[in-house]
């Protein structure tokens, strides 16, 4: 039970973290396209949590050949992560806010 209470509280994170990027990129990056900004944040927000894991097992392992399988699984993890639970999140996101705006200007002062 605990477990899927805790997978539950991690999706309900990564998906809260998605959009909280989403929105930033939003703001500070407003003549990317929204796609881009989507598949960035989606990025962004899957690898941010498997970090510290890929950080500890490098600092524990070092570059060795057994740091390999566990890193290569961590980052196809955040990869997986990415694709199902964060882009779709992201990419709604994005839309919604690009549908209501205007093309960007360049100039800040007219």
């Amino acid at each position: 039970m605990f477990v899927f209470v805790g997978l539950i509280a991690f999706l309900a994170f990564v998906l809260a973290l998605t959009i909280g990027i989403a929105f930033l990129l939003d703001i500070v990056a407003p003549n990317r396209s929204w796609k881009s900004r989507a598949i960035w944040a989606a990025l962004i927000a899957a690898f941010l949590p498997m970090s510290l894991p890929i950080i500890t097992i490098l600092s524990e392992l070092g570059f060795r050949s057994e740091a390999v399988v566990p890193v290569a699984g961590l980052i196809i993890g955040a990869l997986f992560i990415a694709a199902v639970v964060c882009f779709p999140a992201a990419y709604f996101f994005s839309k919604k806010r690009a549908v209501g705006r205007g093309p960007v200007s360049e100039t800040v002062f007219d």
